[in-house]
């Protein structure tokens, strides 16, 4: 059984002078069980999707089911069995309340049992040491303190479909590695679904069993993230400048005249380039740059997600050789 169907969601935005379509047309599905990442730039519908599967978002038109029930249909069912970790959480919390407090009145409303939510406060503990977080009110914890909280209430009734828009917002490295861990041990040692929205790479790298691209209110891409690497089939070099380096026109002209380099793309400081084929490719780079008396750190790599995500959702970059 799919953890998730949407089929041909359409959302669209009015207001008094325009309206916007923010999902024009959108398919997904996730398999239970499944880490599912989803990647977009600002404004691709990302955030939409995720409120109109969590219930708390209408649609325009199509189709979504939620662990096999109808959104419209069993609205009160799916909230019982699904967390949802939101970008707002300096409103989804209670600010004169201990970040205990905060979680002790969700785990209330969720008919936990006193012992159950003891028991998943000493689970949240481990994973977040730093227990100023649970006895603070919440209006005076930071930024990220209060993001822990709200990824914790996610979470606090063991539900079956976690929805997560933008996981680590705000967390330091550490609290964000410590979280990371929680949800691959929730997905995998407990078959329960995760879907993460992140415009950090390497987390959904590291999480996601698959990862969708949306662009423009559609899917564009999906597939697991290796796969989607491999599929670009690209190489790169790219020369770091030093500070006595000078890029001139003549030598950016001849870098691109080789035989092997696709592109020359400049971005502070380095020059990015595809090339068809690396070894050569190394060879004639470095003898340009000994012709021009320039002296760079030159490295070598294959595709990366974010040049996966550069490729479908930036349209003025062309990676593909």
């Amino acid at each position: 059984m799919y953890a998730l169907e949407v089929k041909d969601v359409k959302k669209t935005y009015k207001s008094r002078k325009k309206q916007t379509e923010a999902l024009k047309g959108l398919d997904l599905q996730v398999k239970s069980g499944e880490i599912f990442g989803i990647l977009g730039p600002n404004g691709a519908g990302k955030t939409t999707l995720i409120k109109i599967c969590s219930t708390l978002l209408g649609k325009t038109e199509g189709e979504v089911t939620v662990l096999g029930m109808d959104i419209e249909k069993q609205e009160k069912d799916i909230r019982k069995r699904i967390g949802y970790i939101g970008q707002d959480s300096e409103r989804s919390t209670y600010a004169r309340l201990t970040g205990k407090e905060n979680l002790e009145f969700f785990a209330a409303l969720y008919n936990m049992s006193k012992d159950d939510f003891l028991v998943q406060l000493e689970e949240f503990k481990k994973i977040y040491d730093n227990h100023e977080i649970f006895e603070k009110e919440v209006m005076k914890l930071s930024g990220g303190q209060k993001q822990a909280i709200v990824v914790m209430r996610g979470f606090l009734h063991n539900p079956d479909l976690v929805f997560a828009d933008e996981i680590s917002k705000g967390l330091d490295p550490i609290a964000a590695k410590k979280i990371r861990n929680f949800v691959k041990d929730y997905a995998k040692n407990k078959g329960k679904t995760v879907i993460i929205t992140s415009q950090i790479m390497s987390e959904i790298e590291e999480l996601c069993d698959r990862v969708a691209i949306i662009y423009e209110g559609k899917v564009v891409a999906i597939d697991t993230p290796q796969k989607l690497m491999d599929d670009l089939n690209i190489q790169l070099l790219e020369i770091r400048l030093r500070s006595t380096d000078i890029a001139s026109p003549e030598f950016l002209q001849e870098v691109a005249s080789i035989e092997s380099v696709l592109e020359v793309q400049q971005d502070n400081g380095y020059l990015r380039m595809p090339v068809s084929n690396s070894s050569q490719a190394f060879e004639a780079v470095m003898e340009t740059c000994r012709k021009f008396g320039i002296n760079p750190v030159i490295s070598y790599r294959t595709a990366s997600l974010e040049d996966v995500f550069l490729k479908f959702c930036d349209k003025k970059v062309d990676l593909e050789v």
